[in-house]
C-alpha cells in the first residue's frame, strides 16, 4: 500500500497558500528546488497533475482541487495528535483582526494549522477595513491585527510587501469608458490608491462593500474592476493588465500587537509572522 509523505502534502498545501514554492520552501525551511521535488513526487504518486501556472497565478487542477480539502483534513488531524502528546500546554484566548480579502485567502489554512497545533487556545477572528481594526485595537477589542497601510503604523511588524494589482471577474475583461471600480468604502487604502493613480482619467464607483465576497460577487457579474494585493486574490477572481490600467505599485502588509500580554497572542504573533514571510 502507497503511503503518501506528510512533508509533501504540506508542501503543496504551502504552495497553493503562499503563491511560491520559495515561500513554500522558507515556511517549511527548505529550498525552492526541494518543494518542486516534493510537488513532483507527489504528483507521480497520484499520477495526476495537482498545480498549474495562469496568469501569475498558481491555480489548482481539477485533481488539485479534490485533494485540497483532503490534505487539509490529514494534516490537522496529524497536528492535532502531535499536539495532542507534546508537553505544550499553551492555552487562553486571542482575538484576531484580519482583512477581509486575507481572512478568505491567505489565512483560514494559517489560522487552521495553529488551531490544531494548539488546541487549547481559543481563537476569536474578526474581518473588516484596516481603518476600522486600527480603530477596534485602539478600544483594546484585539490582541493582533494584520493591516495593509502605506507607511507604518507605530510599534508594528512589517510582514510582507506585496504588489497591488487590477482584478476582474473574468480573464477578458476589457476597461470600460468611464472606468467601472468596485470599492470597498472610502477609507480603504486600495481605493485611495486606485483613485490616486487614476487622478485625471475618467472613472466611476459602480459598487461598494466592504466584504470581499460581495466585491468578488460583483466582479463576476461584469460590475468592473477592483484592486487588491496579488497574493489575496482569491482563485475566483483574474488579475488583469491593460494600457488603460495604470501600474499601481506596492503595498505594505503589518501585523500589530495590542491588547493583553499572554503567551497565546505571543505565540500567534509569530506565527503568523513566519508564516506570511
Amino acid at each position: 500500500m502507497k503511503h503518501i509523505p506528510s512533508e509533501n502534502l504540506r508542501a503543496f498545501l504551502s504552495v497553493y497558500d503562499l503563491q511560491s514554492y520559495t515561500l513554500a520552501g522558507e515556511r517549511m525551511g527548505r529550498s525552492q528546488p526541494a518543494i518542486s521535488l516534493q510537488i513532483k513526487r507527489l504528483e507521480q504518486m497520484l499520477n495526476a497533475k495537482l498545480l498549474q501556472r495562469q496568469e501569475n497565478r498558481i491555480r489548482l487542477t481539477d485533481a488539485g482541487v479534490e485533494l485540497y480539502p483532503m490534505a487539509q483534513q490529514l494534516l490537522n488531524l496529524n497536528d492535532q495528535i502531535i499536539a495532542l502528546h507534546s508537553e505544550s500546554n499553551l492555552s487562553g484566548e486571542v482575538r484576531l483582526g484580519i482583512p477581509s480579502e486575507f481572512a478568505s485567502t491567505l489565512l483560514p489554512s494559517i489560522l487552521g494549522q495553529f488551531a490544531s497545533s494548539y488546541p487549547q487556545v481559543a481563537l476569536q477572528v474578526t474581518s473588516g477595513l484596516s481603518r476600522d481594526l486600527r480603530l477596534g485595537a485602539s478600544r483594546r477589542q484585539f490582541d493582533i491585527i494584520l493591516t495593509v497601510a502605506e507607511s507604518a503604523p507605530d510599534n508594528a511588524i512589517l510582514v510582507k510587501t506585496d504588489q497591488l494589482v487590477w482584478v476582474a471577474g473574468s480573464p477578458d475583461y476589457k476597461p470600460s469608458q468611464p472606468l467601472a471600480l468596485v470599492m470597498a468604502p472610502e477609507g480603504c487604502v486600495y481605493r485611495r490608491r486606485a483613485e490616486k493613480m487614476l487622478s485625471g482619467h475618467g472613472y466611476r464607483i459602480s459598487y461598494t462593500n466592504s466584504d470581499l465576497a460581495g466585491i468578488s460577487s460583483a466582479l463576476r457579474s461584469g460590475l468592473g474592476v477592483t484592486v487588491l494585493a496579488r497574493s489575496s486574490v482569491p482563485v475566483e477572481l483574474h488579475e488583469v493588465k491593460h494600457p488603460a490600467l495604470p501600474e499601481l505599485g506596492q503595498i505594505n502588509i503589518y501585523l500589530e500587537r495590542h491588547g493583553r500580554s499572554e503567551d497565546a497572542a505571543e505565540r500567534l504573533l509569530r506565527y503568523i509572522e513566519e508564516a506570511l514571510r
